[in-house]
């Protein structure tokens, strides 16, 4: 309508005519201005009440090999900047020292006890009960979020033998760039899954997967999206590029060299998903957590070559498989902006269990009904609405690796486990317990990590009293789950 016309009044206008048509045109330009404008940073998404969801999972990496966590000679300025955005947490876990039974408690929300797993085990009958649990990208791909994976799954078999269920497009993804067992080549033409067609790697793994992750996010800027990157670095085999090996000409051992120059390559791959987020104008409404699977691999040849990686877990004790500090206790970070704190440092108890519900909350989802929960809602510890301690006492549980009767590196030990428990500062941790022995099971020892955080000294025998009570505790939560299906 033209001012002319709204203006003239001597011109036998009918008057309730130009009204009404003016209010028309009012609701069309504001039904205009509603639609979402969809484009880049420059013409960014709107606010939207639904998070986006990038989980970060890196592998077999030791607990000082970041700068932030020790005194780490590889610069991982990305990683860093999570930590200064959002929040650092020293006194995380996984639920074990080893990488499948790891992935289930994350994606469950449980101890994997629950369903019989203490150790990575292979075959669809004994994996049934978890094969029944709902995982988190379901529940994010129920509620309408496009969901991908990118990089590690590792649970749906190993190498060998994969199921006839429970591939990642069965548990809650749309799209999967990924490869199915445990370990892989690094290198370009390494034989890579897109859904269930095969391909050669275009390129450096590490950098393939950061690349896939930025394609994802391009295609998904406009609308709610689950991505779970999960890097087989820094785990073996030993594959690192040149340029950034060379990065480190001061380091004489060229094995640490090259796992440096390995987690150098995922902190790029890192950074140039957070880039992403900030070109599409979206890191403000995205979730970003960054958490390893379990302790680093020990540089002897006490283990397998496919489990040695020659990371640093210093000042803690013990490796992956152990449930010492070393194998259980591994870097975390969460950011949100506006949503968590930034720059913050949060030292008590925490579990990989909880960030099922913590980004189910977030999210405004509701947990799935009838499945257990062992993990918590952090939002509000960490935002100080809740005071108290998400955890009074975590446990661990796992198959031992013990010598081969021949001689040789460790293997997993059928019956024989390992047991810990964590209440406060006091630590408890028995080895090589014997399941089906009428043997007296081997002594506890007891750790305080308030001064000895590398447990070092058993204190048992002068603390009889704090052995009791957390070696039954330990019981109560052992005959709570189901037992092991080895």
């Amino acid at each position: 309508m033209s001012p002319e016309r709204v203006e003239s009044t001597n011109q036998n206008t009918d008057f309730g005519f130009v009204i009404k048509a003016f209010l028309i045109g009012l609701i069309l330009v504001s039904g205009f201005l509603a639609k979402p404008q969809l484009g880049g940073a420059e013409n960014a998404s709107p606010a939207r009440t639904s998070p986006n969801v990038v989980l970060i999972l890196s592998d077999d990496m030791g607990y000082s090999d970041l700068p932030k966590f020790g005194k780490s000679e590889i610069p991982t300025p990305n990683i860093d900047r999570l930590a200064n955005e959002g929040t650092l947490f020293t006194d995380a876990y996984v639920t074990a020292p080893v990488c499948v039974v790891s992935r289930m408690g994350l994606l469950t929300g449980q101890y994997q006890q629950r369903f019989g797993m203490y150790d990575n085990i292979y075959g669809e009958e004994k994996v049934r009960l978890f094969l029944d649990q709902t995982l988190l990208p379901q529940m994010f791909q129920k509620a309408g979020y496009r969901t991908a994976l990118v990089g590690k799954w590792h649970l749906n078999g190993n190498k060998r033998e994969q199921y006839s269920r429970g591939s990642p497009l069965q548990r809650g993804f749309d799209e999967t760039i990924s490869f199915l067992g445990g370990d892989s080549s690094f290198w370009k033409g390494t034989p890579v899954n897109r859904g269930a067609e095969p391909f050669p790697a275009p390129e450096y793994l590490t950098d393939l997967w950061g690349a896939e992750a930025c394609k994802f996010i391009d295609r998904n800027k406009s609308d709610p999206f689950f991505l779970y990157l999960s890097f087989n670095a820094v785990h073996s085999p030993m594959h690192a590029l040149d340029a950034d090996q060379d990065q480190f000409p001061n380091i004489e051992d060229e094995n640490r060299r090259i796992y440096d120059g390995m987690l150098l390559a995922m902190d790029r791959s890192i950074g140039r998903v957070l880039d992403r987020l900030n070109e599409h104008g979206i890191a403000e409404n995205t979730i970003v957590v960054f958490l390893n699977d379990n302790g680093g691999g020990e540089s002897t040849e006490r283990y397998a070559a496919h489990s040695r990686n020659f990371a640093n877990n210093k000042p803690l004790q013990g490796y992956k498989f152990d449930v010492f500090e070393g194998g259980v206790r591994v870097p975390m970070i969460l950011r949100w902006p506006g949503q968590i704190p930034a720059d913050h440092v949060y030292d008590r108890m925490v579990s990989s269990m909880d960030l099922f519900p913590t980004l189910i909350q977030a999210a405004d989802l509701q947990m799935p009904k009838e499945q257990p929960t062992d993990g918590v809602d952090l939002l509000p510890f960490i935002q100080g609405e809740n005071t108290s301690k998400p955890h009074e006492w975590l446990c661990w549980q796992n198959r031992s690796w013990l010598p081969r009767k021949e001689g040789g590196f460790v293997v997993p030990t059928p019956k024989v486990h390992n047991s810990a428990i964590r209440k406060g500062n006091w630590k408890l941790v028995r080895l090589n317990e014997k399941l089906d022995s009428d043997n007296r099971p081997p002594a506890w020892r007891l750790y305080n990590l308030a001064n000895d955080i590398g447990e070092q000294k058993d204190v048992a025998d002068k603390h009889t009293a704090k052995v009791n009570e957390l070696s039954s505790l330990f019981d109560s939560w052992r005959s709570s789950m189901h037992p092991t299906i080895e």
